[in-house]
């Protein structure tokens, strides 16, 4: 076992063997805010869940693995959780930005629109509705996630949302709802 699956506990220093990623190279770290869990992502781009204390695995998801479809596959450079857990944003060395849903191990919506650089580091903001990326060439990217702006976005760009004829084109099994007011 290389020693890029092994940890050492500072107070004790104990070495311990695990194997975080499945033997493959862990590049990214990162605890929940409750310290629950921790996410373990590595060189073929994906992501490992385990619990806080390192016993149990707790998931696994593809992360940035799928983002190439010829030659290496993307690593993952980056993690950070929400302040509530329930959201990690993964960053990959080839731009991508996703979030994903901790709980139902999901991926939350389409990549984010990065300009294509490496992500090195990602951060949310407080209160979970920003999420900021940096790299070595871009030095702060800032992405809105939160509901309520995303709402606020489309309905600016959309001059008002849909009409209710269009409500029936594309929501089909919904009642129609003016989602961007009066």
């Amino acid at each position: 076992m290389g020693s890029d699956d092994q940890y050492a506990d500072p107070a004790s220093g104990k070495v311990t063997g695990r194997a975080l990623a499945d033997g493959r190279e862990v590049t990214a770290l990162a605890f929940s805010p409750d310290g629950s869990r921790l996410a373990v992502g590595d060189t073929t781009g994906h992501v490992t869940l385990w619990d806080g204390s390192l016993r149990h695995r707790a998931g696994a998801l593809t992360g940035t693995s799928d983002t190439v479809s010829e030659g290496e596959p993307e690593a993952v450079e980056a993690l950070a959780f929400s302040s509530d857990g329930s959201t990690l944003a993964v960053g990959g060395a080839n731009g991508t930005l996703r979030l994903w849903d901790t709980e139902g191990q999901q991926l939350l919506g389409s990549d984010l629109p990065t300009p294509g650089d490496e992500i090195r580091s990602l951060a949310f903001a407080q209160d979970g509705g920003t999420v900021y990326a940096s790299g070595p060439y871009v030095p702060l990217q800032r992405f809105p996630v939160a509901p309520d702006q995303a709402v606020r976005t489309i309905c600016s760009r959309t001059g008002g949302g849909l009409t209710e004829a269009q409500w029936r084109t594309y929501v089909p099994d919904a009642p129609y709802e003016p989602v961007c007011g009066d």
